[in-house]
């Protein structure tokens, strides 16, 4: 998911950084970018909830909160501050902070749901303490066939389609950097955070259920996708449309879990390279990104290559900064 993070940023940056050369290649880097963004968060927090789940299990509570201290709290204060800095000034933004509230509400710019999740983080530290009623027990037992059932899951979005304050005007999830947490933002990915936490309570049988039912859920959250945006380019957003996306938002999360259970199994050394080193990629990845497709759009090349490139260059020159200055440094202890 990081390294998804890492090329939709690139996606994103291009629309201001580089000039599509027609409305159809417009509306392509835009499609694909609602798309995934749709769901890419929202799977992050349905793992950190599962991750959040088995890491208690192992370490106990005690375990855990240090493990998230180091890897989330020290990193927000001592990483995060200097990459925050940098990529204000590669991106031109320093200009505008004129006043300390322009920097609280910048924040941790890419950067705002690490500190989102240390905050899930001490609350589930703190629950943990929490005695769960043995009935409650045997319904988390259950929940993963509930949660990861096409035929139910729909239920979910109807139900937020009511009060859909987590969305923009284009029914696409907003983004909030602030310092202070937005709430309608905290509960909404709270909630898939609290969906990964049923996933690991319910067991293997969740895991299975969810790998069996990936494709479906992957093809219908496509479909809804695909008829959200088409639907925001010819009409109003209203309830319609707000409720295609969130459908999208659960169907492919889940879906898209559900597709590397199944067949993550065969992944070889490079993709557990790349997984080891993701977290730092995307720690430092704008500088590289806003540089390479300011000097890409002097070239005139097409905007599918120069995002393609802009991307393949910014996460080797992040990977070169890991074996440079993490690999044998005890920056590898928090990243």
């Amino acid at each position: 998911m990081m390294l998804f993070g890492v090329f939709l940023h690139i996606l994103i940056f291009s629309t201001s950084l580089i000039d599509a050369k027609s409305v159809v290649e417009e509306q392509a880097i835009l499609g694909v970018y609602f798309t995934g963004h749709t769901f890419r968060l929202p799977a992050f927090f349905v793992l950190a909830g599962f991750f959040a789940g088995l890491l208690i299990a192992k370490r106990g509570p005690s375990g855990y909160l240090r493990n998230r201290g180091r890897r989330l709290g020290l990193v927000l204060l001592t990483i995060a501050p200097f990459m925050v800095l940098i990529t204000m000034v590669v991106s031109g933004e320093i200009e505008y902070v004129q006043s300390f509230s322009i920097l609280v509400d910048k924040g941790f710019l890419h950067l705002w749901f690490v500190y989102y999740l240390l905050i899930f983080s001490v609350l589930t530290y703190l629950l943990s303490f929490v005695r769960i009623p043995e009935w409650l027990s045997g319904v988390q037992a259950h929940a993963g066939a509930w949660i990861t059932n096409p035929k139910v899951l729909w239920v979910a979005p109807l139900v937020l389609t009511a009060a859909p304050l987590f969305l923009d005007n284009s029914a696409s999830t907003r983004t909030s950097t602030s310092l202070i947490p937005d709430l309608a933002l905290f509960g909404f990915y709270g909630l898939f955070f609290f969906v990964g936490t049923l996933l690991f309570r319910a067991g293997q049988s969740a895991l299975d259920a969810l790998a069996r039912r990936a494709i479906v859920l992957t093809v219908v959250g496509l479909v809804a996708a695909q008829l959200a945006f088409g639907w925001g380019t010819t009409v109003i957003v209203g309830p319609p449309k707000q409720f295609l996306s969130i459908v999208a938002t659960f169907y492919l999360s889940l879906g898209v879990i559900g597709l590397f259970v199944r067949f993550g199994k065969k992944a070889g050394p490079v993709w557990g390279y790349l997984t080891r080193t993701s977290y730092w990629v995307y720690l430092v990845h704008p500088p590289f990104a806003y540089a390479f497709l300011q000097f890409l759009g002097n070239l005139a090349l097409a905007p599918f290559a120069t995002i393609s490139i802009a991307f393949v260059a910014s996460v080797a020159l992040s990977l070169a900064s890991f074996e440079l200055l993490v690999r044998r440094t005890p920056l590898a202890r928090l990243v």
